[in-house]
């Protein structure tokens, strides 16, 4: 099997002057020779519309290239010319040898429908291919790349393959497994708050508790400035802000996709930012990051870690990971599937569930409010209104049905902060 290197790549792009690219790029290696997988690293170049994207697709490719390489057909083959030999059944394979893996470690990861939804990642990047006028043997006119996972052959055929005991869990058992474990409802205050006490730093505390009140992602929390300017130059910290009014707009640029979009921010969040954070921890931090880079921290960037490191998405991901098991340690009950990504859910959940209260659960037509759907879709930058309008109705349908221990009021309320709702005692 060859081994595949993946490597960030940042520079400037020649035919865009003052735009800078960042992807991730591929290398193959076999017996000390290296060769750049160039067409996968054109497509990385053309889809990588963030480093987390870039990170997910080169991976994946990475995976089936390995896999590739393992295949007789591809034995006496340049692995930077594998994308001309790709068809529709080396992709299906790819796909039920992983099932095989997973059957054979028992393990619920990765499920049948990530599994899927990966192959189709894959079967893009042939798309992709296609349209661009490289080479391939992948039909696009038919769906033969995705194996059919309910078919009871196939289903033998994967368990005797990854030879596991006659009382082993099959396929089935492990995506139940998944579906058991997988959250249908926002995280209670009880969880929200384990989490938030369960951090050790206290920056990611405090970025959570942001994005419970904006709805950011974490992606344009870790651009969140000390001190903004142009569009933003209003924001600052709290006790040297001069606004009117309850709440102030905040521009997010460059977010998921390359697009930006005007958020609503409670004045209150920014106190207990500058409060919990900012008066404590940000000027010894800044003193870090100065001593570590070798020149003052700039005004762009706010939120440092105890090292003076400016936070990224991924150091959240990882250090909410931490929060949850230490939190899970001291109860068990707190479940395994709550996520720093849950913070931006609970706001328009919470917006339509203190908005329309118990109107919710009668017909859809009394809900149907243009101005709602317009807030919601500007807090949150999505495309498509009508879509992401339905699904947190449904989220706010499912909570307020279950509404017995979730105590959730809406964040965007001017007169209390995050932690003041936690504690609420009512639900509306």
């Amino acid at each position: 099997m060859i081994s595949i290197l993946r490597r960030q790549l940042t520079y400037q792009d020649v035919f865009s002057p003052g735009r800078i690219r960042a992807h991730y790029v591929l290398i193959a290696k076999l017996n000390n020779k290296m060769t750049m997988l160039s067409h996968a690293n054109l497509y990385l170049k053309d889809m990588g519309s963030s480093m987390a994207t870039s990170n997910k697709y080169s991976n994946l490719i990475s995976m089936f290239y390995r896999f590739l390489s393992t295949l007789d057909k591809y034995l006496d083959v340049s692995v930077s010319s594998y994308h001309s030999l790709v068809d529709n059944q080396d992709i299906k394979s790819w796909q039920v040898q992983r099932e095989i893996d997973r059957v054979a470690a028992q393990s619920s990861r990765p499920s049948t429908e990530t599994i899927v939804d990966d192959g189709k990642i894959i079967y893009k990047f042939f798309e992709w291919l296609g349209k661009k006028g490289y080479p391939s043997c992948v039909n696009f006119e038919y769906t033969t790349w995705q194996p059919n996972f309910k078919d009871e052959q196939l289903l033998a055929h994967i368990k005797k393959k990854a030879l596991s005991s006659l009382d082993g869990r099959g396929v089935r058992a492990l995506d139940k497994e998944v579906s058991q474990n997988r959250s249908y409802s926002l995280p209670t205050n009880h969880e929200i708050k384990s989490l938030i006490l369960g951090y050790e730093d206290p920056v990611y505390a405090a970025m959570f508790k942001f994005s419970l009140g904006t709805a950011m992602r974490p992606m344009d929390l870790c651009k969140f400035p000390y001190i903004g300017n142009g569009e933003n130059s209003h924001i600052l910290p709290f006790e040297n802000m001069r606004c009117e009014g309850a709440t102030v707009n905040y521009q997010v640029t460059k977010s998921k996709g390359g697009k930006s979009r005007e958020v609503v921010i409670n004045l209150l969040d920014l106190k207990a930012l500058d409060d919990h954070y900012i008066k404590k921890y940000y000027a010894p931090r800044a003193e870090l990051y100065a001593k570590r880079y070798g020149e003052p921290c700039p005004p762009s960037i706010l939120f440092l870690s105890s090292r003076g490191v400016p936070v990224t998405p991924k150091m959240i991901s990882r250090r909410t990971v931490d929060a949850r098991e230490r939190a899970r340690r001291l109860d068990p009950s707190i479940r395994k599937s709550i996520r720093f990504y849950d913070a931006r859910h609970w706001w328009p959940t919470i917006f339509l569930i203190r908005r329309f209260k118990t109107a919710l659960l009668g017909q859809m037509s009394e809900v149907r409010d243009a101005a709602a759907m317009q807030v919601i879709k500007n807090q949150m930058g999505h495309a498509h209104l009508i879509t992401t309008y339905n699904h947190y109705l449904d989220l706010a349908r499912v909570l307020l049905l279950a509404h017995e221990g979730f105590v959730h009021e809406l964040v965007t309320n001017p007169s209390k902060t995050i932690e003041q709702y936690l504690d609420s005692p009512t639900l509306l």
